[in-house]
């Protein structure tokens, strides 16, 4: 599409911005949840009508100050983009819309015509937010900026034109897989000073689109699969009463890449607080274990998380912070021990921390 000089600034600016985003997220560290993604998405857009203040061609007429009304039609999408562990995702966007155009207005006389289109692609770099709702369920916002070309056909002319483009975005994003998530949003998108004829011309769009992201690396990655009830390790046969007690072991096991405490996980440690306190059981050793799927620095860091999301909740539940000691194993003492020469492997009960039990 050819674009006038007038709005060639536009789009050197435009691209600059967009290029300094991408090349920004490169940089991010690995994390718990973070890593590149594609996006490929399509839905129901309702654009809104269009006030032409110049002259425009219609037929063998010319009408100046006319009125477009479109038709409600599809909008496909296409991103990519950098998720980050704190729930920020940076993306470049480019979409696609041609809606026809049922009627031209001016002068309070209407005219329905065919073949007459204002169609429009548009190049944005989005920042979003994924705000956790429920496990699996996030409540994303966020919107984005960029460049919008339109042609507007009116079946005796075409006029090309590009201006800024915006987008506000809200919407749910469910994680369907381990590399696949699930998105439903609604996007208002506008572009401005688009010039047809004379005169400066907005357009802009309701969408509702419906979307699939494909997640390249999410660091510790296994397929997911249900995590099993959390158990206690059976201890052994209870001593003698004057003995003193033994050291209690328990285990909580984490879903893949993640620190927080399922629900089974959260029942595995009240039931360890409420041993604790019955048997004067004051001192508490927490390691943390992860599965060998990544570096070693990144394991150690999500290991020592694991620990620490245990203590935290043991002192919620009235144990002496001074009491709980913690470390992070890594993938260095697996509970399942896999073979010497293979570096990753998908064992979902290595990804657990260790409580220990002592008088």
């Amino acid at each position: 599409m050819k674009l006038h000089l007038r709005n060639l600034h536009k789009w050197a600016l435009s691209s600059a911005a967009f290029g300094a985003l991408l090349c920004a997220s490169a940089q991010a560290q690995g994390s718990s949840d973070s890593g590149w993604y594609v996006g490929l998405g399509a839905g129901l857009s309702l654009p809104n009508d269009v006030t032409v203040p110049g002259s425009i061609a219609v037929g063998n007429s010319l009408i100046h100050g006319a009125t477009v009304t479109r038709d409600t039609t599809f909008r496909g999408i296409a991103d990519v983009g950098f998720r980050w562990q704190q729930h920020f995702r940076l993306e470049g966007e480019i979409g696609y819309s041609d809606p026809g155009i049922s009627t031209i207005s001016a002068g309070g006389a209407s005219a329905k015509v065919t073949g007459a289109d204002l169609s429009e692609v548009t190049l944005f770099g989005n920042l979003l937010y994924d705000l956790p709702v429920a496990r699996d369920l996030s409540l994303t916002l966020g919107g984005g900026l960029g460049l919008g070309m339109a042609r507007l056909d009116t079946g005796s002319a075409k006029t090309n034109d590009s201006g800024l483009a915006f987008q506000t975005i809200t919407g749910l994003s469910y994680h369907w897989s381990e590399n696949l998530d699930l998105a439903f949003d609604y996007r208002y998108v506008r572009t401005t000073g688009l010039h047809y004829g004379g005169g400066a011309s907005d357009i802009g769009s309701h969408n509702l689109i419906l979307s699939l992201r494909w997640s390249f690396d999410r660091g510790e990655a296994s397929a997911q699969i249900p995590v099993a009830a959390a158990t206690a390790v059976a201890p052994p046969p209870p001593p003698p009463p004057v003995s003193p007690p033994p050291v209690k072991t328990y285990i909580v096991f984490f879903d893949f890449n993640k620190s927080y405490l399922t629900d089974a996980a959260e029942s595995v440690v009240a039931e360890a607080i409420k041993v604790a306190k019955t048997t004067g059981m004051v001192k508490v050793q927490i390691a943390g274990h992860t599965d060998t799927v990544g570096s070693n620095d990144y394991h150690m860091k999500l290991s020592l998380a694991r620990a620490a999301t245990v203590k935290d909740e043991m002192v919620r539940l009235g144990m002496d912070d001074t009491a709980i000691a913690v470390e992070g194993e890594g993938y260095h003492d697996p509970l399942v021990a896999t073979a010497s020469n293979v570096r990753a492997v998908r064992e979902p009960r290595n990804r657990r921390a260790v409580i220990d039990l002592g008088s």
